[in-house]
């Protein structure tokens, strides 16, 4: 069990902090308007070149990572490895990520006729939206199944996730889809595991 732990501070603490402090460094050396782009148009090889979508590939690609074996260190030290619907969202949020990862952004109109261009923008899109869905309710999966035994773990992050889900409503009615709602989406998730981690080390 105490190996399960050490897993979970070292994913747990990697997860919560390589988002966010990569996404701050690369902000801070590129010319990026986060209130009418999102951060997936550092995938765009036309905007931001080579360097910047070979980073956001690999960065997705680790998050997706650190996401699958973050969630099942979690599901063996509280024993969830039963409930068939959290370990599914675990491979979803997994694949979905990875997928994200490999598909990237780009901003030629919707035309037949650049058909693969089109295909591409659209699945980035739908598959940043199923991404933005399917992470919260992992966690709020989670929660619900871990609440019958661990009843401060499960309020404390049912209150967490839920404050980050509407501070991410509330600016997405206020400003649409941007670089800085992803921001407080992914601050928010960032918080709700640091919380986490630091709980099941304690238990």
């Amino acid at each position: 069990m105490i190996w399960i732990k050490l897993g979970i501070i070292l994913t747990g603490f990697i997860y919560a902090g390589i988002l966010p402090y990569v996404t701050k460094k690369t902000i801070q050396h590129i010319d990026i308007d986060l209130s009418t782009q999102t951060l997936s148009f550092l995938s765009n090889k036309n905007l931001y070149g080579k360097k910047y979508v070979k980073g956001y590939k690999r960065l997705l690609f680790a998050t997706a990572i650190l996401v699958y074996i973050f969630f099942w260190l979690l599901t063996e030290f509280y024993d969830l490895g039963k409930y068939e619907l959290l370990m599914r969202y675990i491979d979803y949020s997994a694949a979905l990520l990875t997928l994200l990862a490999f598909i990237p952004h780009n901003i030629q109109p919707y035309s037949l006729k650049h058909l693969k261009m089109t295909i591409q923008r659209l699945m980035h899109n739908l598959l940043a939206v199923v991404v933005f869905l399917v992470l919260p309710t992992l966690i709020v999966i989670f929660q619900i199944t871990v609440l019958p035994k661990e009843q401060f773990l499960g309020v404390l992050g049912l209150i967490i996730i839920g404050i980050t889900v509407l501070l991410t409503i509330f600016s997405i009615i206020k400003n649409g889809i941007t670089g800085f709602t992803e921001i407080i989406f992914i601050n928010g998730i960032s918080v709700w595991s640091i919380v986490v981690t630091i709980i099941t080390f304690l238990s």
